[in-house]
């Protein structure tokens, strides 16, 4: 009897679990929300110029970044400059991108970006003593010594009213001469300025990675000046987002910005310098020995370990911009700065 009670009993327990299995599998699975898309647009300097470039790259998404596929996806595109950026910003095709000061005041000066843009992390700094600076140079024969003996000569820069434009123009203001009516400034790409210099196609030339690091080892080159005692410290690139962006998805911002700051400890560690070199020399399309020589030391920029950026560090050359007639109107940049959406530690 106690045997036919036990056989009764399991087939209550089989016939209830079997129940509550077909009840579970009548109703439909509830999928996970999906976590926020971050769509992050670079300006199209890959690797050791734009080291976001390279924390979003697909190794570092797999390997490094925490977050990543849980509480924020990001994709980049890449935009031509950061005017490229400032454009897909403004048509609300990008939520995150690479500004420059200058893109940056542009866009706040003329309203270009629907709801406001806000810059919210660094990326590197220019004018820092003791690290790399963009060089304007000439051959070691010129007579050109001092910023004064640019009178008359012809300077290329990578952009017309771009960061190191700007820079050399202010560099002028201050020595005394006219960048409209004392010097011929002309545009070329950042590779071709150090075989038009030694082909004496100009005169000077502003040299930015890694085409210093090459200029310089070739030798019959030598510096004039470059930003450091011209204008203080300042962001040279910094991450921007729209500012409704910010608003709607706070949560993934912050998540992509903590994963951001703990990529860029990573990639300083020395434990992990051979691979960073490795993997940013693929990136770059460039060789990891020549890589090697400057990048993550003194000789490459400054990078904030925080990457906080502040209002105080943007200000001065977009007043700058506003005293050579380059913005409509005067922009003060407080209001479109906020580093609150890096980690507390920074």
């Amino acid at each position: 009897m106690a045997h036919d009670d036990t056989q009764r009993h399991s087939r209550r327990q089989f016939i209830k679990q079997s129940a509550a299995v077909a009840t579970a599998l009548s109703f439909p699975m509830i999928a996970r929300a999906a976590p926020p898309l971050i769509r992050y647009a670079t300006a199209g300097v890959v690797g050791p110029g734009e080291l976001e470039t390279v924390i979003t790259s697909d190794w570092f998404k797999a390997n490094v970044l925490k977050r990543h596929g849980k509480e924020y996806v990001i994709e980049t595109t890449t935009a031509r400059g950061t005017p490229g950026v400032a454009t897909l910003l403004a048509a609300e095709q990008a939520d995150i991108g690479t500004l420059a000061f200058t893109s940056l005041a542009t866009a706040v000066a003329q309203d270009a970006i629907p709801g406001g843009v806000t810059a919210i992390a660094e990326i590197h700094r220019d004018a820092v003593q003791g690290y790399a600076s963009n060089p304007f140079v000439v051959l070691a024969d010129s007579p050109v010594r001092t910023i004064a003996d640019l009178k008359g000569k012809s300077v290329a820069v990578n952009a017309f009213n771009g960061s190191v434009d700007i820079i050399l123009r202010i560099a002028l203001q201050k020595h005394g001469l006219d960048p409209r009516k004392d010097v011929r400034v002309v545009e070329m790409p950042f590779g071709n300025i150090g075989p038009a210099l030694r082909q004496k196609r100009i005169d000077v030339g502003v040299l930015a990675m890694p085409f210093q690091v090459d200029e310089a080892k070739k030798g019959g080159i030598r510096t004039v000046f470059d930003a450091v005692g011209v204008v203080p410290p300042y962001p040279v690139l910094f991450q921007s987002a729209r500012s409704r962006f910010l608003t709607e998805k706070s949560a993934a911002v912050r998540a992509w910005l903590a994963d951001y700051v703990d990529a860029q400890r990573w990639i300083y560690d020395p434990a992990n310098r051979k691979q960073v070199v490795a993997l940013t020399a693929d990136l770059a399309k460039t060789p990891a020995a020549s890589l090697d020589e400057y990048f993550l030391t003194p000789k490459d920029f400054y990078r904030d370990p925080n990457a906080t950026i502040s209002a105080a560090s943007l200000q001065p050359p977009i007043d700058a911009m506003a005293q050579l007639g380059l913005l409509p109107k005067p922009v003060r940049i407080a209001a479109n700065v906020d580093a609150s959406y890096l980690p507390r530690r920074a």
